[in-house]
Formats: structure tokens, C-alpha cells, sequence
């Protein structure tokens, strides 16, 4: 689902229920087909995670939640080469950040070519 030239997304991309399954990744991990369409925590870490994205051409329609459960930041990192956008722009191979305050989160979209956050809550930013 690409933006058209208007800059809408059309339709609205999904968004993951919030009573959607729980996956807690308490450590740096991969996340994998089945994390998707999933409210993501990091129940249960003790320190900074970093989560790396499936590469966009695998999870193309889907969306992520990643909600923080625990005051430690969670870092998305997207595959070599590809983006994710917020705020209207992206850097290629720039992780994104959530803030280590219990209840942030921040809502992901894949359209097949990048990332693009759809929503979020609290201190959300992303490499330079």
C-alpha cells in the first residue's frame, strides 16, 4: 500500500486489536512472520532490546504493536537498505527508538517497501 499523490494512505493500513496475543521479547531478537499482527512488550528484559524487522518484501500488509511494559528502551531496527519512516521521512538502515517510560508504544505498518509508523504514544525517534 504505497501513498498516492495526495500523501493518504488509502485505505487506512490495519491495526493491531488491542486485546490482540502478547509476545514478549525480553532480549535482542529477529522478529519472525508469526510476531506480526501482535501487541510486542518487553516484559521480563533488563536493559536496552533491539528488535530487527523482517525484511519489508516478507511482511508486506502486516502491522506491529510494540508496547514498553518495562522502563528499557526497545530499538527497531529495519534490514540493511531499507527505511522507517516517521514523521514523513526515512534513512535507510536508522533504527527507531521508544522511550524507556512504561506505556509508550508505537504502531508499525509494512507496505511491502519500508516501514512507516502509524501511530505512537510518548517519546518515539529515529536515527539521523
Amino acid at each position: 500500500m504505497a501513498a498516492t499523490g495526495s500523501g493518504y494512505l488509502v485505505p487506512r493500513p490495519p491495526l493491531v486489536a488491542p486485546n490482540a496475543a502478547v509476545s514478549a521479547q525480553a532480549t535482542t531478537a529477529s522478529l519472525v512472520i508469526a510476531d506480526y499482527g501482535k501487541n510486542i512488550t518487553n516484559t521480563g528484559a533488563s536493559g536496552t532490546i533491539v528488535l530487527t524487522l523482517l525484511a519489508a518484501a516478507s511482511a508486506a500488509g502486516k502491522s506491529l504493536r510494540i508496547q514498553i511494559t518495562n522502563a528499557n528502551i526497545v530499538r527497531l531496527l529495519p534490514q540493511a537498505g531499507e527505511a522507517i519512516y516517521l514523521g514523513g521521512s526515512g534513512v535507510v538502515t536508522k533504527y527507531l527508538n521508544i522511550a524507556a517510560v512504561i506505556g509508550n508504544y508505537c504502531e508499525l505498518y509494512c507496505d511491502g517497501e519500508r516501514y512507516l509508523v502509524t501511530g505512537y504514544s510518548g517519546v518515539v525517534t529515529k536515527e539521523a
